[in-house]
């Protein structure tokens, strides 16, 4: 069952559905209008009951943006109508709730902000008899909430698909983002815009491909530090873009073709190659390049020698807008879930650094071999492992980058910095 939040902004919507959730996936900030695409839960310990948030919505002379919210509508079951108990005129509110009743769904009406629990609000003139007061600030009321909702629970009839493969999209504001989640998605999901910033909170949702299921993140376009005010809806939307770049299996790096490949966008990569599991890089508006075979060739190089320890990294050209390559970057996305690293074992790695070493060993440490005893991989964001030897300080990096190479190609690794620790440890299993 779908319960969609709605309501005018500041209401508490994002509130309810971070606490009925038991996320904090919705930005909460003192500026009206914080949450401006809509968003998607399970409510907590349910079986299958699915809670949408969505931007404040405004029902007035009778008129709903039903072009904005058309897709979602149609899904929803019932409506849980959000309102401020501290509101003097509830016009609007009734106006609104008398509008949705042509929607031929049930109507929830929640009050929020009650802290002191009064439930002395009239509220007849509503005409709804499913009605709850809750204060989010004191986590009130919520107990009557969860109480109603498992009466509507169903149990899981379908198997849910397993092996979710986690996406990403990151880059500078407006360089597509949206756009591209939304052909993912095959409609539009995500709010799109020419202005900067349309993306306030990451947006989630999943689409199916080849029998995979995939969830799409759509985060915010990261300014430059400069550019942004520490207590505005834009710094707290690129700091919970950045807290899920190693939550996630791989990370979409999307630029503008018509931007290059400048510093603010090495600084982005940087991070996310630091960081995330696995990156591929998509060049957007490929459309609107005139002499494209140049600027491709020029941007692959551009690339390859700028990120040359991070081999084999996958670089794609489309037009989002145009949906032009974008079922190329979903095969590709299929193929690296598919392939993608995430553990590699210890005999497996001490096996194949022994091998290497073997054939081409490492020049003599004050006249004594360098012996590498085993490696283990302590992390898998990124790909990182640790390798146990007798000279560990004096490993010369033309060797560091032999290995490292050599461990690529041994494991097929692709998309993924590999990041090689040298301790000189004793081995535990002599």
């Amino acid at each position: 069952m779908n319960l969609l939040l709605i309501g005018k902004p500041n209401a508490g919507k994002s509130s309810i559905y971070n606490i009925l959730t038991s996320g904090n996936k919705n930005i909460i900030h003192k500026e009206e209008g914080t949450t401006r695409d809509w968003h998607k839960g399970k409510v907590r310990n349910s079986n299958n009951l699915f809670l949408y948030d969505t931007p404040g919505i405004i029902i007035q002379n009778h008129k709903i943006n039903k072009l904005e919210f058309s897709n979602l509508f149609k899904i929803i079951d019932k409506f849980i109508y959000v309102i401020d108990y501290k509101t003097k005129n509830y016009e609007n509110e009734i106006e609104s709730i008398n509008k949705l009743r042509s929607f031929n769904k049930e109507i929830i009406l929640v009050i929020n902000k009650d802290d002191n629990y009064k439930k002395n609000l009239n509220t007849k003139p509503f005409g709804i008899d499913a009605l709850f007061f809750i204060s989010c600030s004191h986590r009130i009321g919520f107990d009557e909430l969860y109480d109603y909702f498992e009466s509507y629970d169903d149990k899981i009839t379908e198997k849910e698909i397993e092996n979710q493969f986690s996406i990403a999209i990151f880059g500078k504001p407006n360089a597509g983002k949206s756009t591209l989640a939304n052909a993912f998605l095959g409609f539009d999901r995500v709010k799109t815009s020419s202005i900067a910033g349309t993306t306030s909170d990451f947006v989630e949702d999943n689409y199916i491909y080849k029998k995979n299921n995939f969830k799409i993140l759509d985060t915010a376009g990261i300014f430059r530090k400069n550019k942004i005010d520490a207590d505005s809806v834009t710094f707290a939307a690129i700091r919970k873009s950045l807290d899920i770049i190693n939550k996630i299996d791989l990370s979409i790096m999307l630029i503008d073709s018509n931007d290059g490949f400048d510093s603010q966008i090495k600084k982005i990569l940087n991070m996310l190659i630091n960081q995330s599991r696995s990156v591929i890089i998509v060049f957007n508006k490929i459309d609107t390049i005139k002499q494209k075979i140049f600027f491709i060739k020029e941007t692959r190089l551009i690339v390859k020698e700028t990120y040359s320890q991070t081999k084999n990294l996958s670089i794609i050209f489309l037009s989002a807008i145009n949906k032009e390559n974008v079922d190329k970057l979903k095969n590709t996305l299929f193929a690296k879930a598919n392939k993608i690293v995430k553990k590699l074992s210890t005999s497996q790695l001490t096996s194949c650094i022994k091998k290497i070493s073997d054939e081409n060993p490492h020049p003599l440490v004050k006249g004594k071999a360098v012996k590498f005893k085993y490696a283990v991989q302590v992390s898998s964001s990124p790909l990182t492992i640790k390798i146990f030897s007798n000279f560990s300080k004096d490993i010369k990096k033309n060797y560091k980058t032999y290995l490292t190479n050599k461990i690529i190609k041994s494991f097929n690794i692709v998309d993924v910095k590999v990041n090689l620790i040298f301790t000189s440890s004793k081995n535990p299993f002599n």
